[in-house]
């Protein structure tokens, strides 16, 4: 029996809503298919890797989908890394020695904090793959996303070997996964196997039936 995973990596507290239309899709397609959603958004951030390994070795996947919703943690006046547009004007333009030296701290805290939730991210879907392929060796991993459609090309240096990279709306390319089919025609590519193709997320996705 297949058993789909979908892991909701940590962001921002918002309803889960691409996950949730992919589980409904794939439950309206395949009925007997075990389904499972575990949102990290919803677990302290020192129980990250603990939650990921407990909900792995319950539930037993064939197929885990990670979904990466946020990668750009800050926002023009404030987020979870600081106020980037305060602390550059300080740092640039302040003729204040100590508002240029605050400016200056805060771009480093938002440096600090962007790549560590990046850093962090690309090593819960590294752990859960490892932890997956303890039950099953031919378990494979999808990531998608909003931060994935954006930064796709850069992430699919970063993700493990075989990890597909999904683009823009994954039901399509999920179906023909749950198929054994082709699914390369889609909007994704394979880390290791494959380059993205140019421009790829400016093309159409397929109609959904």
């Amino acid at each position: 029996m297949q058993k789909i995973l979908y892991i909701r990596l940590p962001c921002n507290p918002i309803f889960p809503l691409g996950v949730v239309y992919l589980s409904d899709h794939v439950h309206k397609l395949f009925p007997e298919v075990e389904q499972r959603i575990f949102d990290l958004g919803t677990v302290p951030p020192l129980d990250f890797a603990s939650a990921l390994d407990a909900c792995i070795d319950e539930f037993q996947p064939t197929l885990l989908v990670f979904s990466w919703r946020d990668i750009q943690i800050y926002a023009p006046v404030g987020g979870r890394g600081g106020n980037p547009l305060q602390n550059s004007f300080e740092f640039f333009y302040s003729w204040n020695p100590l508002l240029k030296l605050r400016g200056a701290f805060g771009l480093l805290r938002l440096a600090i904090s962007y790549y560590s939730e990046l850093w962090r991210n690309r090593g819960l879907i590294s752990r859960g793959l490892k932890r997956a392929q303890k039950y099953q060796q031919d378990v494979r991993a999808i990531v998608g996303g909003g931060a994935v459609s954006v930064f796709y090309e850069q992430l699919g240096k970063e993700l493990p070997a075989g990890t597909i990279i999904s683009v823009g709306e994954g039901e399509a390319l999920l179906e023909k996964v749950l198929r054994n089919q082709d699914f390369r025609d889609e909007r994704c590519f394979v880390v290791g196997e494959a380059t993205p193709r140019s421009r790829l997320i400016h093309e159409w996705p397929t109609p959904i039936q």
